[in-house]
């Protein structure tokens, strides 16, 4: 996108670096030992015969006599020039350059001179540096032109001038070495920023007159038409061609990590950090080097916490930022970690979905390329919050000989190497139920005092041995009868004539306590008629047939 010479003069952003010294139109040389004015002239002047004028200028009559320490003043006119160029450190995604109207693949040996447009595409970048040290992130859907780039000699000042056509950059910009030296990023609103200074300006993506001047260190003086401001560190200030220029505004702190970490084990990397009250969102950018000159990902997110995307294991450093409710981001937070090396998440085996409680456990799965071991864990929630068990294992299997209570149960499994472990695999869901009571059943509900009564259940899993209980109430607070039995049958005599009740229960992992339902069995005194009649009638009645 390209604007009118028309635009550019009614409605001109300058980002000129302010100089911590008067603005003189000399350039200032403090004698070291052993400097002439000739020998300096020839050194940086134009025309090295103006040694005598500036011999004059500097009102010296011996000039091998030069004491170290003194100041000498050269009129900026006389000095050397020339173009300066400016290299491209890194590129990140794609880029290209516009030089003399022929479009050119951008790369990290070309050097940009005066009247070059530089252009990055989506989801790119390039970080540029500058004659004098000074750097510059130029970010993705950006167009700069360098309108001026000129090094005076070997002074050290450099005059570097571009022009932000649309998108971002942010710089850092070494200090002033004279009145020569200047770097100014012209935008559709002014931004003046001093020597030392880390800076960024941002063309909204809405309206390209609006933009973002932040300052993260140093002091900024910004300028519309005839207007100024100076924006401290710590501030950033909106401006606009067509609004009156307005005052700084205060940005929001630096965000505060929680536990961060120096080594992540492979992924996922999660970060975390302090919520901002006036925060409405975060910037996160991530880069590949400790300089963040090589920008691998960007998101803005409305939390505070972050899972990266998955990138190659290797060094990289985190950079977050709160954005305000006006849209001006706050200070930098910064962190350095290593993604290191770790195996893929192991493939668990084929499991049962149903156990008894008490009966044992295998898990098992496969290897993992490259995994020393792994990591086993057992919780009572698919997010693992409630762990039960935990191990780390060189085998990849895990016993639980004795079993495990009634209940839901989720495992997982994860390998790891000397870096650590990697992500684990999908939780598997069993449940654990517990054994039913013995099902008990009774040779006869009416016997007398005289006869033996018969007891028998179904045999239970798991059962060590059975526990029986007679009673006269149904509460069983009246015990009469009681005793283990390691069969699943006993016969029982002696009983008192009375309405009796009668429950077993299994002796066994996760069974204590659990009774069988109660069974009732009424016992009545022998030869009373009742039961000898019965048996009389039965057999009158088997002969009769």
């Amino acid at each position: 996108m390209m604007f009118s010479r028309g635009f550019w003069s009614s409605a001109i952003v300058l980002v000129t670096l302010l100089v911590p010294q008067c603005f003189a139109e000399d350039w200032l040389y403090t004698v070291r030992k052993g400097d002439t004015i000739w020998g300096l002239s020839h050194k940086y002047l134009k025309d090295p015969l103006k040694f005598q004028d500036i011999q004059k200028y500097n009102n010296v009559k011996l000039d091998r006599q030069l004491p170290p320490g003194v100041t000498l003043k050269f009129p900026m006119e006389y000095l050397k020039f020339a173009p300066a160029e400016v290299n491209v450190n890194s590129i990140n995604g794609e880029a290209y350059f516009v030089r003399r109207g022929v479009r050119t693949p951008l790369t990290e040996e070309q050097k940009l001179v005066l009247d070059d447009i530089l252009v990055t595409k989506k989801d790119s970048s390039v970080a540029l540096l500058f004659a004098d040290g000074s750097e510059l992130l130029l970010g993705e859907n950006s167009e700069l032109i360098f309108d001026v780039q000129t090094k005076w000699g070997e002074t050290g000042m450099v005059d570097s001038r571009v022009r932000l056509m649309q998108g971002s950059a942010e710089g850092r910009v070494e200090k002033l070495r004279g009145p020569g030296a200047n770097f100014e990023v012209q935008t559709p609103s002014a931004v003046a920023t001093v020597r030392g200074t880390e800076f960024r300006v941002r063309l909204d993506k809405e309206n390209e007159g609006i933009v973002f001047n932040e300052v993260n260190e140093g002091t900024v003086s910004v300028q519309l038409h005839e207007n100024k401001e100076s924006v401290k560190e710590g501030y950033g200030l909106i401006t606009s061609a067509k609004l009156p220029l307005t005052k700084p505004k205060e940005l929001l702190p630096e965000p505060k990590w929680v536990n961060p970490r120096s080594k992540y084990p492979g992924h996922p990397v999660t970060v975390t950090w302090q919520p901002i009250d006036e925060a409405i969102s975060y910037q996160v950018e991530l880069f590949k080097d400790k300089e963040l000159t090589v920008l691998e990902y960007k998101a803005t997110v409305n939390t505070h916490q972050f899972t990266l995307p998955e990138v190659e294991v290797g060094e990289y450093s985190l950079r977050l930022r709160a954005i305000d409710k006006d849209g001006l981001q706050g200070l930098n937070a910064t962190h350095h970690f290593t993604i290191s090396p770790v195996p893929t998440s192991p493939q668990l085996n084929t499991f049962i979905e149903e156990y008894t409680a008490g009966e044992s456990l295998e898990f098992s799965w496969k290897a993992a390329d490259g995994a020393t071991q792994y990591r086993w864990q057992l919780a009572k929630d698919r997010q693992f919050r409630n762990i039960v068990s935990q191990t780390d294992l060189k085998s990849r299997v895990r016993h639980i000989q004795e079993g495990l209570p009634a209940g839901t149960y989720y495992w997982r499994v994860t390998a790891g190497n000397y870096h650590g472990f990697g992500q684990y695999s999908e939780p598997k869901r069993f449940d654990v139920k517990r054994p039913i009571p013995p099902q008990l059943v009774l040779s006869a509900e009416t016997i007398t005092t005289e006869d033996a009564l018969t007891l028998s259940w179904k045999p239970v899993p798991l059962a060590k041995e059975y526990y029986w209980q007679v009673s006269t109430d149904e509460q069983f607070r009246d015990i009469i009868k009681e005793g283990k039995s390691q069969s699943n049958h006993l016969v029982l005599e002696g009983f008192p004539e009375a309405q009796l009740y009668i429950r077993v229960a299994t002796l066994g992992p996760y069974n204590r306590s659990r009774f069988s339902e109660t069974q009732r069995v009424l016992i009545e005194p022998q030869g009373n008629g009742k039961t000898a009649f019965g048996i009389g009638s039965v057999l009158l009645f088997i002969l009769l047939l």
